[in-house]
């Protein structure tokens, strides 16, 4: 894929968050309420309402509407490619497997990228071995800082705060 003109070259500091990837139907092993020990320094990806409409509007772009839709229609990499563009996460902390995922992820988000003459920079991979981290836990690093508020809901607000205004969502 060639690159889009709106590629943006990445220079800003990178902070890392750890945030609860509770809000994908395809994955319901992620959606089982229960939250990490340190509960406090966390944001909730489902308090986040762009990622899930991103995901869906970069899912519907290759759907074939003539066509029955699926019982789940986003994938994981169509989270991923949504995070990438409304978190600006510049870099996720994942197993080595996904990498082939996030190759993905990081052309649906390019893809859309260009299509809605949004800014775009890919997202990279840091492998990572953590055994005991819960599966609806997901450590990224971001431009965008998470202030710990003390609590997972006043973290998510204040960190949703810092993000930018997608053009496309009113």
């Amino acid at each position: 894929m060639k690159p889009a003109a709106n590629t943006l070259i990445q220079a800003a500091a990178l902070h890392r968050c750890h945030m609860i990837a509770d809000g994908n139907a395809h994955r319901t092993d992620l959606c089982d309420g229960t939250l990490p020990d340190a509960s406090e320094n966390l944001i909730s990806e489902a308090m986040l309402p762009n990622i899930r409409t991103i995901a869906t509007l970069i899912a519907t772009e290759r759907h074939q509407f003539e066509q029955a839709s699926p019982a789940v229609f986003t994938e994981e990499a169509d989270f991923f490619a949504a995070r990438i563009l409304v978190l600006g996460v510049r870099r996720f902390h994942l197993d080595i497997t996904l990498t082939t995922m996030l190759k993905t992820a990081n052309q649906r988000a390019q893809a859309f990228a260009f299509k809605h003459k949004l800014p775009f920079t890919p997202a990279d991979i840091q492998m990572s071995l953590y055994p005991n981290r819960p599966a609806n836990l997901l450590i990224i690093e971001t431009e965008y800082e998470m202030e710990c508020k003390g609590n997972l809901i006043t973290n998510t607000l204040a960190f949703a705060a810092k993000l930018p205004h997608l053009p496309l969502l009113l």
